[in-house]
């Protein structure tokens, strides 16, 4: 890999990505082997994670090495960086480099996910607790969610559309900014489009107006769609944007526009109702295959009978974060000592 550690999409080369994708299939295609006996994963998680958690974990295990998880704020102490203000000056707090140093110590490689949201969007963008910490320490350490990117996810996304053709490039891939009572980081779509116009696939991002992803990512995507022969273009109308695609990708994400005033971002999305995939919706499209990361707000964001229908891969992608995530470890652990 180009880098001691997988913080984001850009740390992969081309060839790189294409190589970790054929060894899922080989891992998946055999029993498990002890490839890691005797290495040790730790997991650092400050927000909420199902899949991304247990798969990782069960990777390790199945690769006969193991996991350690440790969750905030019932088993850390709260990270402090000195390349920020300190807001808990007073309380007792964890300097990000000592944590960094001392767990390169225990640890063969370590997995970070960071709380999900600051104050402004042009300071979260940064990522300087994920920053420091990879700087800081002397182990590989992989990105398990940050404010900016999911690259572990936007792997398994390209595995599992990679399942259904084994060619991507030229392939239609639609993402869809879908209506959500909370929340959600850009991560997950900034990963996706930027590995997807990489593999040459032609991306449309929907979404309505206050919703643009990160300028700068895209931008970057749109130069890597150009070489790679794919394309990249973005839209605020639903219909139009997943009309006739091969690929569509429901998500929400959180308003960069009103990233420090989420009053502000609440009453904009009471207007975008009409904003969701419904039955209907997802007919007029021409039945694309489906995919969508979980967790999902039934009958909110996605119809129920979109998440159930025979072109779904949901879970299909639940179940690919485990092979990719093994092929990951594999080839960030296997000659390390």
């Amino acid at each position: 890999m180009n880098g001691f550690s997988f913080l984001r999409p850009s740390d992969l080369s081309d060839s790189e990505i294409l190589d970790l994708l054929e060894l899922a299939d080989r891992i998946r295609d055999r029993k498990p082997r002890n490839l890691l006996q005797g290495k040790t994963l730790g997991m650092i998680f400050e927000s909420q994670s199902l899949r991304t958690r247990v798969s990782f974990a069960v990777a390790m295990i199945q690769l006969g090495g193991a996991a350690l998880t440790l969750s905030a704020p019932e088993d850390l102490y709260p990270f402090s960086n000195e390349a920020e203000e300190d807001p808990l000056a007073g309380h007792q707090v964890e300097d990000i480099r000592d944590a960094a140093r001392t767990l390169s110590k225990y640890l063969d490689a370590i997995g970070i996910r960071f709380s999900q949201r600051g104050e402004s969007w042009e300071k979260d963008r940064l990522d300087l607790d994920l920053q420091t910490f990879a700087e800081n320490a002397e182990i590989p350490v992989i990105n398990l969610q940050s404010k900016v990117h999911h690259p572990c996810q936007a792997l398994a996304d390209l595995y599992t559309m990679r399942q259904k053709t084994r060619r991507l490039r030229g392939r239609r891939l639609s993402l869809a900014w879908v209506q959500s009572p909370s929340s959600q980081s850009p991560g997950i779509p900034h990963s996706l489009v930027a590995l997807a116009c990489r593999m040459g696939m032609e991306v449309t991002v929907a979404h309505p107006q206050g919703f643009e992803l990160d300028e700068e990512i895209l931008g970057r995507a749109r130069e890597d769609a150009l070489r790679c022969g794919g394309s990249l273009e973005t839209c605020h109308d639903l219909q139009r944007g997943i009309q006739g695609c091969d690929f569509l990708y429901a998500r929400s994400w959180a308003s960069l526009a009103h990233y420090n005033d989420p009053d502000r971002e609440t009453l904009l999305k009471r207007s975008l109702d009409s904003w969701n995939l419904s039955e209907a919706t997802y007919e007029a499209a021409g039945r694309p295959w489906f995919l969508q990361p979980l967790p999902v707000r039934r009958g909110v964001s996605v119809a129920a009978g979109v998440l159930e229908g025979d072109r779904s891969l949901v879970y299909h992608q639940a179940e690919n974060k485990l092979h990719v995530q093994k092929a990951l470890l594999v080839h960030l652990l296997s000659g390390r000592r």
